[in-house]
């Protein structure tokens, strides 16, 4: 069986200073335990973040509202796309965050012909967005995790 790549959305970020955190999931449907690779805060007030990888973590932790499935990978495919998230520096400069962190890698891994074609061009024009309104955009590719 197939593993999915997710963009998974935690908190509404229905308040502009406080978005929503992105990371990513790789889950092998229909098993509710996936690796989340995303960027955690260190220093909320300066926007430094440093790569966390999580692994086989429940799909459902934490606050994370849904899923936004972008790809169906081989294992091949998974240890690769694993290798490139990795390896996206994380923001240190005080201005980017977790939503650009994705933007920046989900480019790596269109190059990489990981995801299709346009997948970081839709994902651009829903930073800042709150989770609502990503769940409306990303349509029948959402998996609700919670309801809000």
């Amino acid at each position: 069986m197939a593993y999915k790549l997710s963009v998974e959305v935690f908190g509404d970020g229905e308040n502009p200073d406080d978005p929503s955190h992105w990371g990513f999931t790789i889950n092998k449907p229909p098993n509710p335990y996936g690796d989340l690779l995303h960027v955690r805060t260190l220093d909320a007030k300066g926007m430094f973040f440093q790569f966390e990888p999580r692994l086989r973590t429940r799909l459902n932790t934490q606050q994370a509202l849904g899923l936004c499935v972008i790809s169906t990978l081989t294992d091949q495919q998974r240890q690769r796309a694993t290798q490139i998230v990795a390896n996206e520096e994380a923001p240190k400069d005080g201005k980017r965050n977790c939503q650009d962190w994705v933007l920046s890698t989900l480019i790596a891994l269109e190059i990489e012909e990981l995801v299709p074609p346009g997948t970081s061009e839709f994902w651009k024009e829903m930073i800042g967005k709150p989770a609502r309104h990503v769940r409306g955009a990303v349509g029948t590719n959402w998996i609700a995790l919670r309801k809000f």
